[in-house]
């Protein structure tokens, strides 16, 4: 039977996923019984950061689970979990632009490039990105940060005495944070964000070792979380002058990266006590999501062509019918390319590994 408290996970990730789908669907202004409550769905990037948490924890579970901890079983499995439903989002996308302009599209080759090699990230809102993400698909930016989190993982878990780590990520996340006070750039963010990933695997070993969710076991790294929170604070009061120069200066440097460790730290903490409260009500309001958990991820790559930016159902003249259809078509494409395709793949990779270790 499937744990109760993993199936939690799968409930939040579900959420999350179709959380940011609705942030990028519905409009700011909503008013129920005179009361505006679009501002529920205006916290998109802090659904990403919940991702990053969950991923956390995922990875260091199955890291101590599998009696297999080589560096071709780990990389083989991750990459064929980003890659192959991305790949089919980039030719998905590409077919829809080529549709929408009615003849062969520019297949932009020197960003897919960059997103392919993971280098991308949000250009119009963070300094020094190497490049853009794939055809102005803003969430790609999180997966450049999720993999180069897999690939630290990995090294650190390989090189670094269980007793260090934390001792050793900390120290990494601390002076990444230093340096970005100094110069904001690619590697020095990814660093400073494994931080909230580190999260994630903190809550697991917890988990795993049978402890209790508590505030004492988590003091420690979250005096790490508030020593970032610091230096971030300081470089919003330095940088503060950058927000001018973007249109929606709450989700841009330098103001976004303490938004999501700020967050992040509130999540750490909000975590343990809905557990000491035995998560009363948490079924009621995220366990319908767990459905949607095996595509959560197709789901979050695929709708910004899928259903922001569609086109294909124009001939539709009711918003809301167009709406729903492009929703249910985009959950039917992220079943087909997560759990069936994917899922093939993944039985036969189970198969090789069997054959070659």
């Amino acid at each position: 039977m499937k744990n109760k408290k993993i199936e939690k996970l799968e409930a939040i990730r579900g959420f999350a996923a179709f959380y940011v789908v609705l942030f990028h669907l519905l409009p700011q202004k909503i008013f129920l019984f005179g009361i505006n409550v679009g501002f529920l769905f205006r916290f998109g990037s802090e659904a990403v950061i919940m991702f990053f948490i969950l991923s956390g924890f995922v990875i260091k579970y199955s890291w101590e689970k599998s009696p297999d901890k080589s560096f071709k079983k780990y990389f083989l499995r991750r990459f064929l979990r980003i890659y192959i439903p991305l790949i089919c989002i980039f030719l998905v996308a590409y077919i829809l632009k080529c549709y929408a302009e009615g003849s062969l599209a520019d297949p932009e080759w020197k960003t897919l490039l960059g997103n392919l090699l993971m280098l991308q990230d949000v250009i119009s809102l963070k300094p020094n990105v190497i490049s853009p993400v794939y055809m102005a698909n803003g969430v790609l930016w999180s997966l450049s940060y999720e993999w180069w989190f897999y690939m630290i993982f990995l090294f650190l878990s390989k090189k670094i005495a269980p007793s260090k780590l934390h001792i050793w990520v900390s120290i990494l996340t601390i002076i990444a944070a230093i340096s970005y006070v100094f110069y904001p750039f690619f590697i020095n963010r990814v660093l400073m964000y494994f931080a909230i990933w580190w999260i994630g695997v903190r809550f697991a070993e917890i988990y795993l070792n049978g402890e209790n969710y508590t505030f004492t076991s988590m003091k420690n790294y979250s005096y790490v979380l508030i020593v970032i929170i610091a230096l971030l604070s300081i470089n919003l009061y330095i940088n503060f002058g950058y927000t001018k120069i973007y249109e929606y200066p709450l989700v841009a440097y330098p103001f976004i990266e303490l938004r999501h460790f700020v967050f992040a730290f509130i999540a750490l903490f909000a975590g343990i006590i809905w557990n000491r409260l035995n998560w009363f009500g948490f079924h009621e309001i995220f366990g319908v999501f767990k459905y949607l958990a095996p595509f959560s991820y197709g789901i979050y790559i695929s709708h910004h062509y899928l259903v922001i930016e569609a086109t294909y159902l124009d001939f539709i003249n009711n918003v809301i019918l167009k709406n729903t259809l492009y929703i249910l078509f985009m959950f039917l494409f992220s079943y087909i390319i997560e759990v069936v395709i994917y899922g093939q793949i993944r039985k036969k990779l189970k198969s090789y590994l069997l054959i070659n270790v």
